[in-house]
């Protein structure tokens, strides 16, 4: 292989790992634009981090009468029922009213509707009927008089979470790894086309090689034989010795019809 042969290969080859370094670079930009909607923004909107625990203690649940609209998947719409519960904390040696939330999502989209439509949970599967029970089954577990430990902001005490959704550390983590490999694959593309540039340019340094001429044979020249004479090709010959050519037909006119007639 010649140096012009593995400059080529060298090109392709950088080419090559550019394209998959740069698709790499492009999920884990993806995956840090999810991490950021998905968990980094419910958290900082709702500052569910500053959020401290308490023990609530179920005052009232009750159904709105609202069925909430909801999408269940592609082409998939659904509903479920809005269950609303309300609770009672200790704060400071006083008892505060609070609206119950299952997860900062939760409290970020509904927090701040109507009181019919401030659901605590959101169940959205493609069967109405395993919405409500799922509902239903959420109601029994906090019940009214039914203590358990939850979530309050001390801003906002009147809203509390039963879980927190994500933590710092989740946070952290999701946001850290999905930045520190967007940057590392964006750092390997540009070294990969850096290369590959580098490599196009030594193909293009390189001269092509001319091909191999015959021995004996000069540009513009035929091949003379042995003694310096150029061969004749040899002459025709044909069977049947010197035939006559047949004479040119004769025009006639003819009255009786228009045109030349030939004989």
């Amino acid at each position: 292989m010649d140096k012009r042969e593995a400059a080529e290969k060298r090109a392709c080859m950088c080419m090559g790992w550019a394209v998959f370094a740069g698709c790499m670079a492009a999920c884990c930009a993806t995956g840090l634009i999810v991490c950021g909607v998905v968990i980094t923004k419910p958290i900082i909107e709702t500052n569910s981090l500053e959020f401290q625990e308490t023990t609530c203690t179920t005052n009232q649940s009750y159904l709105t009468g609202q069925n909430i609209d909801c999408g269940c998947g592609k082409n998939c719409r659904s509903n479920y029922p809005c269950l609303r519960i309300t609770v009672t904390h200790v704060l400071n040696n006083a008892t505060v009213d609070a609206v119950l939330f299952d997860t900062e999502s939760r409290l970020n989209s509904d927090g701040d509707n109507a009181e019919n439509r401030q659901c605590v949970t959101a169940p959205c599967d493609r069967s109405e009927s395993s919405n409500r029970a799922e509902v239903l089954n959420f109601n029994d577990t906090y019940a009214p008089g039914q203590s358990y430990t939850c979530l309050y902001h001390p801003d906002s005490p009147t809203k509390v979470l039963l879980t927190r959704l994500f933590t710092w550390d989740a946070m952290f983590h999701s946001m850290l790894w999905t930045s520190i490999t967007t940057f590392i694959f964006t750092i390997i593309t540009i070294y990969c086309l850096y290369q590959c540039k580098q490599a196009k340019n030594k193909v293009a340094s390189i001269p092509v090689s001319a091909p191999t001429r015959v021995p004996g044979a000069q540009p513009g020249h035929f091949i003379t034989q042995p003694g310096g004479f150029i061969t004749q090709p040899p002459a025709y010959t044909a069977g049947g010795g010197n035939l006559e050519m047949a004479p040119p037909p004769t025009a006639l006119y003819s009255s009786e019809k228009s045109g030349y007639t030939y004989t």
